[in-house]
């Protein structure tokens, strides 16, 4: 795009080579759009193709078009104009959504639960991740995910303690990557999401390797934000996969309130100590 197209770039969706991806645009006349994708392609799209979608000013933060969504949806035998507005939001955005449905089977009305989820593959493209509900606990045996079995420690950990575990997962093609796995009470199942890594961006600085590492094992992780407009900013920093997002705490903040909290214990334990025990024994 040239320099002086910039102020009139918009950002959309494009269906090209049976994969819909994220394109930069601007307006060529009044019925034709020049779009250009990550991948360098330069393509003239009609504003009624069915190919192109440009979101609306409030959608610009979507990950995903809703008319890919649709087709993804209409795939699972889900009904896209079914589900609210707000839910159709989230799933743009990425976000996973429980879906809870009624059916009669026999005569009988049966709950069908499923958490749906867009994701994306640089090499494949994106999908609808559809992880139907276990109708009991999963055991041990069948803990596994990418062709990883769980350990019966890492089992406890996610079923007892409630803790994520971090993995490496192979892909079919042999590829090793890592994974975060949790334990999913809503679906009776283990739950995973991707791992952070230096392509991880924290308040528009992207990760070191050490700090992803640290993070995804679950350490809190001081981080400085070197570029603010109050300039260098640190935080104690985790993650929560659940919810795949940061979570932040302003270091000043966090000592200040660490302070507090011993000045308080100390004043309580003195004042315990000035009480006579009152305890009884029965």
């Amino acid at each position: 795009m040239e320099k002086q197209e910039e102020k009139n770039i918009v950002k959309v969706f494009v269906n090209l080579n049976q994969k819909w991806q994220v394109g930069q645009a601007i307006l060529l006349d009044e019925n034709t759009y020049k779009v250009k994708t990550a991948d360098g392609q330069i393509n003239s799209f009609r504003k009624d193709s069915e190919y192109l979608e440009v979101p609306k000013q409030e959608h610009r933060n979507h990950k995903y078009g809703f008319k890919e969504l649709q087709q993804r949806l209409e795939g699972a035998y889900i009904s896209y104009t079914k589900l609210d507005s707000n839910v159709r939001n989230t799933l743009a955005m990425g976000k996973e959504y429980l879906l809870k449905t009624a059916y009669g089977k026999e005569g009988k009305a049966k709950e069908s639960v499923r958490m749906l989820q867009m994701i994306y593959n640089p090499n494949t493209g994106s999908r609808l991740d559809v992880q139907i509900k276990r109708k009991e606990t999963v055991k041990l045996q069948d803990a596994n995910a990418y062709q990883y079995q769980f350990t019966k420690e890492e089992y406890n950990q996610m079923l007892k303690e409630g803790k994520t575990v971090l993995f490496t997962g192979t892909s079919l093609e042999g590829g090793k990557f890592q994974k975060l796995a949790y334990y999913e009470p809503r679906l009776n199942d283990i739950r995973t999401k991707s791992a952070l890594s230096t392509n991880t961006m924290l308040l528009g600085q992207m990760l070191t390797k050490d700090q992803a590492d640290a993070i995804n094992k679950g350490i809190e992780t001081k981080i400085t934000i070197k570029k603010t407009r109050k300039g260098p900013l640190t935080y104690m920093v985790s993650w929560s996969p659940k919810i795949e997002e940061f979570i932040t705490k302003n270091l000043e903040k966090a000592q200040s309130q660490e302070v507090g909290k011993k000045e308080l214990m100390t004043v309580d334990d003195l004042k315990k100590k000035k009480q006579p025990n009152a305890a009884i024994s029965l």
